[in-house]
């Protein structure tokens, strides 16, 4: 290998060493000055480090989780996004207005066609009550003509005295 390559990586190595010896110090964990770093934990609600639970960076996790999760939605709907579920909502609620719209679309042509229809006209109408009656007439006058058979046939003749 190349001279060069090693001094590289040996130099990344100690440049991350060093990194990492400050941090710590900043932070309180190889320094005496632990409540800087306690206390910046503290505030932000986090487990200190070293004395956290499982359950309680589980929990820290899933409020992460959340959290981002509800800054992403925010985020989106900056710029117009709706979520998948929303779309799927809207898409099945379009769908059953189509259906509705169908259906009544279908009353209001048929209500049309009557109304369009030659039944309602005022000369059809007053033709039609016209043959009604005179229908009606000539069934009356039948009915009296049997019923007058019928008396006749009934009464005995009358007796001269």
């Amino acid at each position: 290998m190349d001279k060069n390559m090693f001094e590289f990586w040996g130099r990344m190595f100690l440049d991350a060493i060093q990194n990492q010896q400050q941090m710590g110090k900043y932070w309180g964990q190889d320094s005496g000055d632990a409540a800087r770093g306690n206390l910046f934990f503290k505030e932000l609600g986090w487990p200190i480090p070293g004395k956290a639970a499982h359950e309680d960076i589980v929990d820290l996790t899933k409020k992460s989780i959340d959290a981002y999760k509800e800054f992403l939605k925010v985020y989106l709907t900056l710029f117009n996004v709706v979520s998948q579920k929303e779309y799927h909502d809207l898409i099945v609620e379009n769908e059953d207005l189509k259906k509705k719209i169908a259906e009544q679309e279908k009353i209001i042509n048929t209500y049309k066609e009557l109304a369009g229809n030659d039944a309602f006209d005022q000369g059809h109408v007053v033709d039609n009550l016209t043959r009604i009656m005179k229908n009606q007439t000539q069934q009356f006058q039948e009915l009296m003509k049997q019923v007058n058979q019928y008396y006749k046939k009934e009464t005995p003749p009358a007796k001269k005295k």
